[in-house]
């Protein structure tokens, strides 16, 4: 088209919801509605190609630097083509940022939940919900349109053997138009070449904001809370959660790009790609507590005054603990072992062939010392990776990294000052038991080798949790 996106009227955001009281003490909750995001323009430009409309053209010194690039006084150098370049091929041989014509159509989601209120003596609440959504039109990575169908990979090592001029065909393979060697200056001219549905570029045309993602999150939340009473408020909730993906989990880092867990499968086998997404946790429990000591004004102990309540009266004590289950792990061949043209778009993901010898140690009892975490031969063999793509998911569910646990303590210090003022001083303990597991807390498998071609594959890499720390702060509030 020669406008670079379609104008786009679809954001309707109906809304609903409904409350029904069965008695004073017990309250049922429903809503439903479709929620928009904001218009994501990834990238440095915006999204915007600007090729042929801009250009930074670079000189240099030469004989070591003894011979200046330019003079000053001779004006800047002229011999670059200057834009504006309005050409058709323009870019052809090199490559090109693409934007699909749909892509002004935002991304959105279903979101809906049913929850039960029920209060619990004078101060004690219990909420129960189901919390659902189901995105649509999410960024992506899945669908470049300038990848080659998977079927080719049968040609194998010819995908790989160069047109030279005066060419016609190579095994098979028409020459893509006249000319197309010569033009051929940012990539080889290789059969794998001449396959692309667009031959004339070398990148795989992944639209930028490209949204042909979905997901589905389905969950169980639970809360009991106590509200600030005799001194005392606690709030403990779960989470029981699925989250299944064909999206990017993390749309600023993994919206553009073609690694680690989202885009590896080629746009032929588009269905391999939902599987349970990488920040998936499918257990989520957090306690908190605050508990004000009973001394000072207005309090059961030393509250007439003097250097006993002002030294010990005003203190808060809170806690809050958090236990979290692993993430997945998504398993790659990587390097060389991949024998897999870059212009198929497939990156080589193994499947699990005996899930029961996955772990070569229990996770409970792992020590590094005594070896790698998993077993190499559970998966396919790295040797079967010669252009082929493998039998796995992009994301295996059946296997997840460590589990992330913590706990952290405040005592809080408030000193009432004239005029309405507050000084309040902190002591916080992050970790306070000083606890160590095998994760970072992102990614699932950042602790570990995951690459089946590496000689560490299954082993730590050194990743591990945060140790104990103290902060001292004050705080003026005013």
């Amino acid at each position: 088209a020669r406008y670079p996106e379609q104008n786009w009227y679809g954001a309707y955001a109906p809304r609903v919801g409904a409350v029904y009281s069965w008695h004073d003490k017990t309250v049922l909750r429903a809503g439903w509605g479709i929620f928009y995001t904001q218009a994501f323009y990834p990238g440095w430009g915006g999204g915007i190609v600007q090729d042929g409309f801009s250009t930074s053209p670079s000189f240099s010194s030469r004989l070591g630097g003894i011979q200046p690039a330019f003079f000053l006084e001779e004006g800047f150098p002229q011999n670059f083509e200057a834009p504006p370049i309005i050409r058709t091929d323009y870019r052809n041989g090199q490559t090109i940022l693409y934007r699909p014509i749909d892509a002004n159509q935002r991304s959105y989601s279903h979101q809906w939940n049913i929850t039960l209120d029920r209060q619990l003596g004078h101060d004690l609440a219990l909420s129960i919900a189901y919390v659902g959504s189901a995105g649509r039109r999410l960024p992506s990575s899945i669908d470049p349109i300038n990848a080659v169908d998977p079927r080719h990979l049968s040609m194998g090592p010819a995908l790989a053997d160069e047109f030279e001029r005066g060419m016609t065909s190579l095994h098979g393979v028409p020459l893509p138009y006249a000319g197309w060697v010569e033009q051929m200056t940012g990539c080889s001219p290789s059969v794998a070449q001449a396959l692309r549905p667009f031959p004339q570029y070398c990148d795989d045309l992944q639209g930028l904001n490209e949204n042909h993602g979905e997901s589905r999150y389905n969950s169980l939340q639970v809360k009991l809370e106590r509200r600030l009473a005799s001194g005392f408020y606690g709030l403990v909730s779960y989470t029981l959660s699925r989250t299944v993906s064909s999206g990017s989990d993390d749309t600023q880092r993994e919206a553009l790009t073609w690694n680690g867990a989202q885009g590896v499968i080629s746009p032929f086998e588009r269905e391999r790609n939902e599987a349970i997404a990488v920040t998936d946790t499918p257990h989520v429990l957090s306690a908190a507590f605050v508990y004000e000591l009973p001394f000072g004004s207005g309090k059961r102990f030393l509250n007439a005054g003097g250097v006993k309540n002002a030294l010990l009266g005003g203190w808060q004590i809170s806690t809050i603990f958090r236990y979290s289950s692993g993430l997945p792990l998504f398993f790659r061949v990587g390097g060389t072992a991949c024998n897999v043209p870059g212009p198929f778009r497939a990156g080589c993901i193994p499947a699990i062939i005996n899930p029961d010898a996955v772990f070569a140690q229990e996770k409970g009892s792992f020590d590094p010392a005594m070896g790698p975490l998993l077993h190499v031969t559970a998966f396919e063999p790295v040797s079967a990776f010669n252009f082929y793509r493998g039998r796995g998911n992009r994301i295996e569910e059946s296997v997840r990294g460590f589990g992330y646990h913590n706990q952290d303590l405040a005592f809080v210090k408030n000193v009432r000052v004239p005029g309405g003022t507050n000084l309040q001083l902190r002591v916080e303990v992050f970790n306070l038991w000083n606890w160590h597991m095998f994760t970072d807390g992102a990614w699932g498998n950042a602790a570990f080798n995951t690459d089946l071609s590496s000689p560490d594959f299954g082993r730590w890499n050194g990743t591990v949790t945060d140790p104990r720390s103290v902060q001292l702060a004050a705080r003026f509030e005013f």
